[in-house]
């Protein structure tokens, strides 16, 4: 029998794709999935062959045999891996490309560890057109897994220049982590577009085709961007009958639930998100249809209609501090955890992953990727952007402006929120201090003396 050189485990639209992309790069590829729709419909030219069994794909590897399972993320990986493990030998390897939550590729990690299998979580980012053309990967798990056909992933990842969009960034759960945080930025951006698109129709009345025209202009400039890039094909996007197809759509979002995880991890972790946080919350109340149909007919406000001169400069230098910001919030994340889970994650070059084949690519990646080099503090104190001063100008008055027109754009608020939270050198959290042991005698610090303090605040207390 031909030993191959891997085996994909599924093949639904992700999973199909990236055995093309393995078999259209010259690798032995075999292949299983349970749907026999699936099986008829995968069609490429190239060295594979489709398996009647699990039993029979895995005899037809190569030693140490490599299993590159891309299936739903939660119960159905654990039922894949109860099959796969009896078939298996010590030293053979699984990959798990789907969206799992990193704990549970941690547990996956150890369990197999002591039954001699070596594990891989791979973040894998950039939708069915990634996975086909070369997706962005985050590795974690097994470093000798990794030493072991880290050559094949990465021969089907993304490039910029010689540098592939895929690399091992440590043990346990390290790859999923990183993917699910690039999943809380990309909520943060995809909602900071919508909410500097109702600045622009509600709050300064531009047209359809005028907005349009930004985004598509944006693509050559500084914002160039994967997101601005389909943002702008969105918008031009007609209907049958002409009228912008974006316009028909309900104003309900969805969520697949990554950009909760990354928000309920920052909230573990006491790092500051604000604009992950908006993003998830957005969308989550999205879904209370009712309340803001009647919202809009009990609640009044005083709206002005607004005028900006010089918008179209404006509104880009303040949507690029707005993403500097939203990477910015996303990479202390990151960083956080290495600390706490044991990880040594090169943030670097964690951040240098996602320059091609994902989500959030940008142009202006380039410029974090050297700031992390520069100095391990905040982006933001970093050179590498250049003078950041237009651009908290522009956000601040764009933010007023906002306010002003009575438009609900909360990721836009809380990144000038974000920013000068950065600069603030004495927050205001000592009359929260002063509250919180007046009721709970919780205890407090001082600025002029050493020593932990309690004082009786009220009249009659002791």
């Amino acid at each position: 029998m031909k030993h191959f050189e891997i085996a994909v485990y599924g093949l639904g639209i992700m999973g199909s794709s990236l055995a093309k992309n393995l078999v259209g790069k010259g690798f032995s590829t075999a292949l299983f999935g349970k749907s026999l729709e699936e099986k008829e419909r995968f069609q490429t030219k190239g060295d594979f062959a489709i398996f009647p069994s699990e039993e029979e794909m895995v005899n037809a590897l190569k030693r140490p045999r490599v299993i590159f399972m891309m299936v739903t993320a939660g119960k159905a990986v654990d039922e894949v891996i109860h099959t796969l493990v009896p078939l298996l030998e010590e030293g053979d390897i699984l990959i798990d490309g789907g969206n799992s939550h990193f704990r549970d590729t941690q547990r996956r990690y150890h369990m197999l560890l002591k039954k001699g299998i070596e594990f891989l979580g791979v973040g894998v980012s950039g939708g069915e057109r990634g996975a086909l053309r070369g997706p962005s990967m985050m590795v974690g798990g097994s470093k000798k897994a990794w030493d072991s056909c880290g050559t094949i992933l990465q021969k089907i990842a993304a490039r910029i220049g010689d540098e592939y969009c895929c690399n091992y960034l440590d043990k346990e759960g390290a790859g999923h982590y990183v993917k699910m945080v690039h999943n809380g930025i990309e909520y943060a951006m995809i909602q900071l577009i919508a909410d500097y698109y109702s600045v622009m129709k509600k709050g300064l009345g531009l047209s359809h085709s005028e907005i349009a025209e930004l985004f598509a202009h944006w693509k050559n400039t500084e914002l160039n961007s994967y997101l601005i890039e389909i943002t702008a094909a969105v918008l031009a996007k007609k209907d049958e009958d002409g009228e912008p197809l974006v316009e028909k759509i309900l104003d309900v979002a969805q969520q697949k639930g990554t950009g909760s995880w990354a928000l309920e991890e920052a909230i573990a972790k006491g790092v500051y998100t604000p604009t992950i946080c908006e993003a998830v919350f957005t969308r989550n109340f999205s879904q209370d249809v009712q309340l803001r149909k009647k919202g809009a007919q009990v609640l009044k406000a005083t709206i002005n209609v607004v005028q900006l001169e010089g918008y179209e400069e404006k509104l880009r230098n303040a949507l690029y501090l707005s993403m500097i910001i939203s990477y910015a919030q996303g990479i202390a994340l990151i960083e956080k955890a290495s600390r706490e889970y044991g990880w040594e994650i090169d943030l670097p070059l964690a951040v240098s992953l996602w320059r091609e084949g994902c989500i959030i690519r940008s142009e202006l990646l380039k410029d974090i990727v050297k700031a992390l080099k520069e100095s391990g503090k905040n982006i933001l104190l970093s050179q590498s952007f250049g003078d950041l001063e237009k651009g908290e100008k522009a956000l601040r008055k764009i933010s007023a402006k906002a306010i002003e027109a009575g438009i609900a754009v909360p990721t836009l608020l809380s990144v000038i929120s974000y920013y000068d939270s950065c600069r603030t050198e004495k927050m205001n959290v000592n009359i929260v201090q002063g509250l919180r042991d007046c009721f709970g005698a919780h205890t407090y610090e001082r600025t002029d003396k050493e020593g932990i303090f309690h004082t009786a605040w009220m009249e009659g207390e002791e």
